[in-house]
């Protein structure tokens, strides 16, 4: 019974999950209207206020998934110069400690944030997909490799009552880590070819994608547990002997899908922070040019007296260089200023083309000012406003990283915090107030918001536990 449980559990979960995903994508056209963005349609639906708890979800999926991808790239790193030392027979391994590894990474990132956006970034999304089925297959064949080693037991890790529980309600969270399609679903489904309609697509796409990734890594985790039982690690990498170059290249794999995956989730909170940079630029340069300004006394040509002359901007002097006026904030920021960058035509027209048969979601969060052109659009703020804003977002997230190196608790923070909201809340509450179900559908989309709900809430508690209690034993930087 403890087994079927075990196996239940995370197959209802799927489920339930994949319910809500299939109604979401029914939001994405309501009346004629398309939604091609997760908080439009929240916002437009439900209302404002629930648009904005969207958008604060949104920005803490974002923050947090780059931490743990953080935490995850350091793991495999270290691991990595493990590997390495031991082959050379090298006892003293520069790279030994994960802090170090975490630097390293956030080094990395520094120099790939500077990327203007995901649209000049457009081959992250391959080497992101490749790198995850190699690690994800390696694991697997590791796994069936070893299936027959019977190392620990299946009676679960030895714990307290409570203990346990905990776990596995911290695991739920790490599962739901892993399933996180909600945040771009519309993002992607606004991309789709029409016809056929898009929802329709969408609903094909999903029911795939999601059954084959839960099969695949399911069939993953029963192939490793049944090889080390409790005895598994959170990285499973770390629980293989060898051969050593197989376990290299998985970690390597890894490594390589955390630098594209980081850039994924951090181009959108970039863009959010310079678009509120761009908006106060802009906002300046309109109350600069914007006031009137008088003139030194020039010729009236019918009663030849001196008079002054008011315009609205230095622009319309005599004599100055006729300017195309426009009129409100978006507007004003169509052409943008010497103050913004924008790329060379020939630039925009090459990145096109290399995009044209890959084009990338645009990811918003929410909070990005929705009135001035965005970095995909290839309005940039000045590269020393880029260096800063985007270094230092780097720098506190690699921090956090170094501080708090648990990967598997951290995910199953991310996925206890966000998974709910993103991926049932809001997908079923918005297709609620569109259909209005009645019956036993009515029925079963509240047990599923209150089951997940409770889930979620215990969930949260649960990882944040693990958390203090792995930090509690944890010596910074040693």
């Amino acid at each position: 019974m403890g087994m079927l449980g075990w196996i239940a559990g995370p197959i209802a979960m799927i489920m339930f999950y994949l319910i809500s995903i299939l109604l979401l994508t029914d939001v994405y056209e309501v009346n004629g209207v398309e939604h091609g963005r997760y908080h439009h349609a929240v916002r437009n639906i439900l209302g404002y206020w629930q648009g904005i708890a969207l958008a604060i979800f949104q920005s803490l999926n974002m923050v947090l998934t780059a931490i743990a991808y953080t935490i995850s790239a350091a793991e495999s790193v270290k691991n990595i110069a493990r590997i390495a030392c031991d082959w050379d027979n090298n006892t003293d391994c520069p790279i030994d400690k994960q802090w170090i590894a975490a630097i390293m990474f956030g080094g990395v990132q520094l120099v790939l944030s500077q990327v203007p956006s995901l649209e000049e970034a457009w081959g992250v999304s391959a080497l992101g997909t490749i790198s995850s089925l190699l690690y994800s297959g390696i694991a697997l064949g590791l796994g069936i490799k070893y299936a027959g080693a019977h190392q620990g037991t299946i009676g679960g890790i030895p714990k307290s009552t409570a203990g346990k529980v905990f776990g596995v309600l911290s695991s739920l969270g790490a599962m739901a880590f892993a399933f996180s399609f909600a945040v771009v679903l519309l993002e992607v489904q606004d991309t789709l070819r029409q016809p056929p309609k898009a929802s329709k697509t969408m609903k094909k796409a999903s029911l795939t994608s999601i059954s084959g990734a839960f099969g695949f890594y399911f069939t993953v985790a029963i192939a490793n547990y049944s090889a080390f039982g409790n005895d598994v690690p959170s990285f499973i990498f770390n629980a293989y002997s060898g051969p050593q170059w197989v376990v290299c290249l998985g970690y390597i794999c890894v490594m390589l899908h955390m630098v594209s995956a980081f850039q994924v989730f951090a181009q959108p909170m970039f863009d959010t922070f310079e678009s509120w940079v761009k908006a106060y630029t802009q906002r300046r340069r309109h109350d600069i040019e914007g006031a009137a300004v008088v003139t030194n006394p020039v010729a009236d040509p019918e009663t030849k007296e001196d008079k002054a002359v008011v315009v609205d901007s230095p622009a319309d002097l005599p004599g100055a260089k006729t300017v195309e006026k426009r009129t409100g904030s978006g507007a004003a920021l169509a052409r943008p200023s010497g103050r913004l960058q924008r790329m060379s035509s020939s630039a925009v027209q090459s990145i096109n083309r290399l995009s044209a048969s890959s084009a990338m979601y645009r990811v918003s969060t929410g909070f990005a000012r929705e009135d001035v052109p965005t970095n995909a659009d290839h309005v940039l703020i000045p590269f020393w406003q880029r260096l800063i804003v985007r270094s230092l977002y780097v720098v506190i997230v690699t921090v956090i990283a170094c501080i708090m190196p648990f990967f598997g608790d951290m995910a199953g923070l991310v996925g206890a915090i966000t998974f709910f909201p993103l991926s049932v809340y809001f997908p079923i509450r918005c297709w609620s107030r569109i259909y209005k179900p009645r019956g036993a559908f009515n029925g079963l989309l509240w047990v599923i918001t209150v089951v997940m709900g409770i889930v979620a809430v215990l969930a949260t508690i649960a990882s944040f536990r693990q958390i203090i209690t792995a930090w509690s034993s944890y010596k910074l930087f040693a």
